[in-house]
């Protein structure tokens, strides 16, 4: 499978789940977990919303290194290391219509003060094991458009 045959499945795969598992960095070095609704963005980007004040939030801020897992029904994941950032002036209402369109629930917390954030995906593996394992990884060029 090529390059682009790879991202495309990624893409795929991502654009049908809407839930993942983040994990961020406390101030002091632990990891710290939570499930958030998830879209698929530009470039294999992950937009996601979180409340001000909220754990993952305030670690971002700090330490904007994330790990993400997506999937793990039929034995199918993604995993990705990358960085959040807030979405940007410019793309913050093309992205708020595409979240709340894949995550309807999502529109009241982002009435209510959520702020937007894009995942950069630095480092992606596939892994489906429904029958002949297909594992591969994305990172460096792979993952340039």
């Amino acid at each position: 499978m090529r390059g682009e045959e790879r991202r495309q499945l990624v893409r795929d795969f991502l654009a049908r789940h809407k839930l993942g598992a983040i994990s961020t960095v406390h101030p002091d070095g632990s990891p710290e977990a939570a499930v958030i609704q998830v879209t698929l963005g530009d470039n294999l980007n992950i937009v996601f919303d979180s409340f001000p004040g909220s754990r993952k939030l305030e670690n971002i801020k700090r330490d904007s290194r994330i790990a993400m897992v997506i999937g793990w029904d039929e034995n199918v994941t993604v995993q990705i290391e990358g960085l959040a950032r807030p979405a940007k002036a410019n793309e913050l209402q093309r992205l708020r219509d595409a979240h709340v369109a894949n995550c309807p629930l999502e529109a009241e917390f982002l009435k209510q003060g959520a702020q937007l954030f894009t995942i950069s995906p630095q480092w992606i593996r596939y892994s489906d094991f429904r029958g002949e394992p297909i594992v591969f990884e994305l990172s460096g060029d792979s993952l340039a458009k």
